[in-house]
């Protein structure tokens, strides 16, 4: 799991990035990061709702899997990324944060992060 926080920090050093959580699906945290105080534990319950939710839409609507979703908010981002069938990566990240260039890291983290777990 050493390797797993290694990764959620690298994440978390990407300006515009505050908190990275590697959550389950059950809602419960396996390892976090963040360049704050944030509450990672209500991170990752809520964020593991918001998946399975947005999971479901997608299989209405006949679009496959999921790969990535992402919420803005007045007051920042949250994107949420599948790893494989029994995890998530939650990213939470300033309003003014460059989207593409997070995307472009949390897609390379991805092999790495599920290699981890």
């Amino acid at each position: 799991m050493e390797e797993l926080h290694k990764i959620l920090e690298g994440l978390v050093e990407v300006s515009g990035i505050d908190v990275a959580v590697c959550v389950g699906r059950d809602g419960f945290v396996i390892d976090a990061a963040s360049a704050g105080t944030s509450d990672t534990e209500a991170i990752g319950a809520m964020v593991s709702t918001g998946m399975g939710s947005a999971e479901s839409v997608g299989r209405e609507l006949g679009l496959d899997v999921m790969d990535q979703a992402m919420m803005e908010y007045k007051g920042g981002i949250v994107m949420m990324t599948a790893l494989g069938r029994d995890a998530l990566l939650a990213i939470v990240a300033a309003k003014d944060a460059n989207l593409g260039g997070i995307r472009l890291q949390v897609r390379r983290s991805v092999p790495k992060l599920e290699e981890a777990l």
